[in-house]
């Protein structure tokens, strides 16, 4: 018996701990977001594009090998002698001066292997390299920006959690201390010492804070399902971890790395230098370019790959080409133009960096300032209601004066709670200026 009984508890044990919820962490919501976030595979995948195109852009130091199968028929005089001479089927009768003149038509195929290989295209392949080497680096940037805003987006998250969390319990608390009031209401109404309207104005503002709890239970489930989506991970039931009141700013240390660490000024700093590669490669069009080629051929009449007669051809081209229409300066001119507004782009991000984390310092001080205040209010208007509740027990003060200075005491609290979230969505907001959320992981 004692076995079952021992039995039945663990099931029931077991069952109990199955239902309850797990707790996620901020650093844990952080991390996960940081690992599956479908926004940041996304752009590893631009990372992954852009080292492949580097690994394309290598492949201009190396030779290149064509195969080509052609097939041509024709009765021009050239081109029979020159095909007949190719296949080693030239004969006495063929200097005939008729059959020069006048020959057959004749078939020839083809077949010729080529390789080729760039010595210098005016400095195109090294610039074209250092261009991939630079998109590199800035599509590497990018993507730790967009870390930066996941990360960000997942910190304001969990504090949509964490406010309509504690707004649930504020509205629970104010559900009981209406029913106390309502409970207090009927008694005396029913001892002939309050009018039948107190009772009334007590159920409605207990109505009414029921409403308020409903509301924020239905935002809570609605912010974990924000998480979920951030972090790309089913994480329900769950819950989150108590935060604490506010988090301490250290004010001239972000001012300080804001500039060194962000990654979108950087990426910039890198696209400014591609564009002195990408003048490179335009004004390449107009230098000389020297290449070494090689080449093996077959021919034959009859069919192709047909070996009647082969050969080889090797050397060295020299190609110099100047655009008279001026289209390769201009474009390089654009590239300058382009470059120019870029450096204008990278001064203003550089103050609106700057900006940034000033504004979100400034944010984190009023929210600071505002919590302070929520907190002493909180404490004055839960004296004021014990006040108020012992004077309407003795009949010296009405309902709606008790019900008054309960709505103050509810608003305190919701806003100690708005104020505790506006501080750590400050100091998300210095941690995004900044870019330095690794501190959180």
């Amino acid at each position: 018996m004692k076995f079952v009984n021992f039995l039945l508890f663990l099931c029931f044990f077991l069952q109990a701990s199955l239902s309850f919820s797990h707790t996620v962490s901020l650093k844990e919501a952080l991390r996960l977001a940081k690992e599956r976030n479908l926004e940041l595979k996304a752009q590893e995948r631009f990372v992954q594009a852009s080292k492949l195109e580097k690994e394309s852009a290598r492949g201009a130091y190396f030779p290149v090998l064509s195969f080509e199968e052609t097939y041509a028929k024709t009765d021009l005089p050239a081109n029979v002698f020159f095909y007949k001479l190719n296949q080693g089927k030239m004969e006495a009768k063929d200097f005939e001066l008729k059959r020069l003149n006048s020959p057959s038509s004749y078939g020839n195929f083809e077949t010729k292997l080529v390789l080729e290989l760039p010595i210098w295209l005016g400095g195109k392949v090294q610039a074209l390299n250092k261009l991939s080497e630079l998109k590199v680096l800035s599509t590497e940037s990018q993507k730790l920006r967009k870390t930066d805003e996941v990360l960000f987006e997942t910190y304001l998250a969990y504090l949509w959690i964490f406010l309509n969390k504690e707004a649930v319990k504020v509205a629970e608390t104010s559900v009981a201390e209406a029913e106390e009031h309502l409970r207090v209401a009927q008694a005396r109404f029913r001892a002939g010492l309050a009018l039948e309207a107190e009772v009334y104005r007590a159920e409605v503002y207990l109505a009414k804070a029921k409403e308020s709890r409903e509301v924020a239970l239905n935002n809570l489930n609605l912010a974990k399902r924000r998480l979920e989506v951030l972090v790309n991970t089913k994480l329900s039931p769950f819950d989150i971890e108590e935060l604490e009141a506010c988090p301490t700013v250290e004010e001239e240390k972000y001012l300080q790395i804001a500039l060194k660490k962000r990654p979108d000024l950087k990426a910039l700093d890198y696209e400014i230098k591609a564009l002195d590669q990408q003048r490179k490669i335009v004004l390449s069009d107009n230098l000389p370019h020297i290449s070494g080629f090689a080449e093996y051929s077959m021919n034959g009449k009859n069919y192709p790959f047909e070996n009647q007669g082969d050969g080889y051809t090797a050397g060295v081209k020299f190609v110099w080409r100047f655009d008279t229409g001026l289209g390769v300066l201009k474009k390089a001119e654009a590239t300058v133009e382009q470059k120019s507004a870029l450096l204008e782009r990278y001064k203003y991000l550089q103050d609106n960096i700057t900006l940034e984390v000033e504004s979100a310092i400034s944010d984190y001080r009023n929210a600071l300032t505002k919590l302070r205040s929520a907190e002493e209010r909180v404490k004055h208007a839960k004296e004021v209601v014990r006040v108020m509740q012992r004077r309407y027990s003795a009949g010296l003060v009405r309902m709606v004066d008790l019900l008054d200075a309960q709505t103050q005491l509810d608003l305190a609290r919701f806003e100690r709670i708005e104020a505790i979230k506006a501080c750590h969505e400050a100091f998300a907001k210095v941690l995004f200026a900044s870019s330095s959320f690794e501190e959180l992981l």
